[in-house]
């Protein structure tokens, strides 16, 4: 292996666990106001388009319809989100969250930034350099696949 590859190599497997520490940051967070990672991401996805139909929802999420169904189900349960009909399409059912929902939501995402706060000491020309790199390697895999 050259030591391109060696890099690139230690690179993807930096980048995982740079991936698997921020999630658990993350869902400690989401734990903390009783919701789970998928939730925090559905209320945050609902947040932006508000109304959203459960298509919409399901594509934000990269999940299925039917799994997306059963999310929102639960989350209705907990008083997150509700969901009606559209006035103006019959067909189309809205997902709205809640005020208990934003202010959860809210919340948690203050609460995981806040906690990474001690990454704002890197420096910002390692940080543009470090997001240039990766756009990079992104667009060869996308390329790839």
């Amino acid at each position: 292996m050259n030591e391109n590859a060696t890099q690139i190599k230690d690179l993807i497997f930096s980048l995982r666990s740079l991936r698997k520490e921020t999630r658990r940051i993350f869902a400690y967070q989401a734990k903390k106001q009783q919701l789970t990672e998928t939730w925090i991401i559905a209320l945050g996805a609902l947040t932006s388009k508000d109304p959203s139909s459960l298509e919409e929802l399901a594509q934000a999420l990269r999940l299925s319809n039917s799994t997306t169904s059963g999310i929102v189900d639960r989350m209705i349960a907990e008083g997150l989100v509700t969901k009606a009909r559209a006035e103006d399409n019959k067909r189309r059912i809205n997902i709205r969250p809640t005020q208990k929902g934003r202010q959860k939501y809210a919340a948690t995402y203050t609460d995981f930034w806040e906690k990474l706060a001690p990454l704002e000491t890197i420096e910002r020309a390692d940080l543009t350099n470090l997001l240039a790199t990766q756009a990079k390697l992104l667009a060869k895999l996308e390329r790839i696949n």
